[in-house]
C-alpha cells in the first residue's frame, strides 16, 4: 500500500511491454510533490515567457516593431515555447492532483481527458473557478478543453503548421489549474508534516 501521495506503477504502465526497462519506474516510488516540482518549473517558465510576450494593448507600433524583429530573425517566436511550457505545467498539475487522491494517473497528454478524470473533489473546485476567470459556461468549457487537448503535441512541433492559435481561455486555464494544484498540494503537505 503506497503512502499518501505515493504511487505504484500506473495502470497503463502495468501492461506496457517496456515496463521492465522503464527508467521512470526504476526511480519509483514518486509522489504528487515530485510531479508538482516539475509543474512549478514549467509554470515559472510559462509566466516568464508570458511577461516577455506581452505587448501593450492597442500599441500598434510596438506590435509592428515586434513582428518586424521576428520576421527579420532578430527575435525568436516565443509563443510556441509559452504554450508548450504552460500546457505541460497544467498537465502535470492535473496529474499531481489525481495522483494525490488516487495513487495513480493517466499517462496521456490530452488535457480534456485529464481534466474530466480528475477526482470529483478537485474537478468540483476547479470548474467554477475556471468558469468565472475564463468567462465560460458548461458548453464553452467543454469545447475549449477539447480545443486545447492536444496543444502539448501541437505547439511543441509548431514548425509543422502553417498557422495555429490560442485564445485567452488557454492562459486563464493554465493559471487557474496550476495555482490551484500548487496551493492544494503544498497545503496538504504542510498539514501532514505539521
Amino acid at each position: 500500500m503506497p503512502r499518501k501521495n505515493e504511487m505504484q506503477k500506473p495502470q497503463k504502465c502495468r501492461s506496457c511491454d517496456k515496463v521492465s526497462n522503464c527508467e521512470i519506474l526504476r526511480l519509483m516510488p514518486f509522489d504528487a510533490s515530485g510531479i508538482l516540482l516539475d509543474c512549478k518549473a514549467f509554470y515559472i517558465v510559462f509566466c516568464d515567457l508570458e511577461e516577455r510576450c506581452r505587448v501593450p494593448f492597442g500599441d500598434q507600433e510596438a506590435m509592428d516593431h515586434d513582428n518586424a524583429n521576428y520576421l527579420a530573425g532578430k527575435k525568436p517566436f516565443l509563443q510556441s515555447a509559452l504554450v508548450t511550457n504552460g500546457i505541460l505545467a497544467a498537465e502535470l498539475a492535473l496529474k499531481a492532483l489525481t495522483l494525490k487522491e488516487t495513487g495513480t494517473f493517466d499517462c496521456i497528454h490530452e488535457i480534456d481527458k485529464l481534466y474530466y478524470h480528475l477526482p470529483d473533489i478537485h474537478r468540483a473546485a476547479l470548474t467554477p473557478m475556471i468558469m468565472e476567470k475564463a468567462h465560460q459556461n458548461e458548453v464553452t468549457l467543454k469545447t475549449n478543453l477539447e480545443t486545447i487537448s492536444n496543444f502539448f503535441v501541437n505547439w511543441r512541433y509548431f514548425f509543422q503548421y502553417n498557422a495555429i492559435g490560442y485564445s485567452g481561455f488557454l492562459l486563464d486555464f493554465i493559471h487557474t489549474v496550476c495555482d490551484y494544484a500548487i496551493s492544494n498540494i503544498e497545503n496538504s503537505m504542510t498539514v501532514e508534516n505539521g
